[in-house]
């Protein structure tokens, strides 16, 4: 009623409104009539063929503008969400991905996408894997194995990670070649804690091969165990993308194993993917991880 009463308003002309609504001339006269009804209120009079609004009309038209105004914006809301000129994604990612890979995802995202928001949560998988499933986030990515007993949580693969034994360059261990995968059990282990991804890929690793680690140290963050294999309280096993920068440096020595080597895929979790920037969001995120290749990581 609002909508054909400001159009009349505006034209003046019944016939010319029922074009621009694209409904008959008797629908548009019935809905003024209606309108004129409901409030006991005369809206426009009719003079020498011509059609002009009464005072009370004028004074309506003012409200109806505002309206009318009102609901272009918001046309243009749901558009620039359409055209991800506006947008919100809510990450979730486990502390490898979320402190050493998802700056460089938001950085390199909010270069094409200004105005998309980002919103992020760290904690370890189990953490990732709860909130995903309660909605709280859109989307997760993890390392290691992804669980849940959600069968709605969809995963998918999109970055091969390598995780390497590692120590001081204080300790003789780094120095050697060919070590063999069970010296391991006798040195002091650096573990991140129960519930972390890379903590469940490295024992289920080892233990197929029967190998128990000797932990002494458990850290909740991986900055933390880098820092303690620094200060050389032991040695541990840290993504590539961690200590990337140490190993270059060379504060920090590569364990080589023979013929042992622990890969690992990251993931993208999706409960839903009705969000237009967080489909775009995880189109970037596979793309990154196609160019960023472990190998590539020296």
């Amino acid at each position: 009623h609002i909508l054909v009463f400001n159009s009349v308003a505006k034209t003046l002309n019944m016939s010319r409104s029922a074009k621009e609504l694209h409904i008959t001339q008797p629908a548009v006269t019935q809905t003024i009539k209606d309108t004129e009804s409901k409030f006991s209120t005369k809206l426009f009079v009719k003079k020498s063929r011509n059609l002009y609004l009464t005072q009370e009309g004028r004074d309506f038209y003012i409200y109806t503008q505002r309206v009318v105004n009102l609901l272009k914006d918001a046309q243009m809301c749901l558009k620039s969400f359409k055209d991800l000129n506006r947008g919100l994604v809510r990450v979730g990612a486990s502390t490898t991905i979320g402190n050493y890979l998802l700056p460089e995802l938001i950085k390199t995202f909010n270069d094409k996408y200004k105005n998309i928001k980002i919103i992020t949560f760290i904690g370890n998988t189990r953490d990732i894997i709860k909130k995903l499933e309660l909605y709280d986030i859109d989307l997760g990515l993890i390392e290691g194995l992804p669980q849940s007993d959600e069968g709605n949580i969809k995963t998918t693969k999109f970055m091969e990670d390598e995780l390497v034994f590692i120590c001081s360059n204080k300790r003789p261990l780094g120095e050697r070649q060919n070590i063999s995968i069970k010296e391991i059990e006798h040195e002091s282990f650096i573990s991140r804690e129960r519930g972390s991804g890379t903590r469940q890929i490295i024992e289920t690793e080892l233990g197929k091969m029967g190998i128990h680690l000797n932990v002494l140290y458990e850290f909740n963050n991986s900055e933390a165990v880098k820092n303690a294999v620094l200060n050389n309280l032991g040695i541990s096993v840290l993504s590539k993308l961690i200590v990337r920068k140490e190993l270059s440096s060379g504060a920090i020595k590569r364990i080589n194993i023979k013929d042992f080597k622990i890969t690992r895929w990251f993931y993208i979790l999706e409960a839903n993917n009705y969000n237009k920037a967080q489909q775009e969001f995880v189109q970037h995120v596979k793309k990154i991880g196609k160019l960023m290749h472990v190998e590539d990581i020296d």
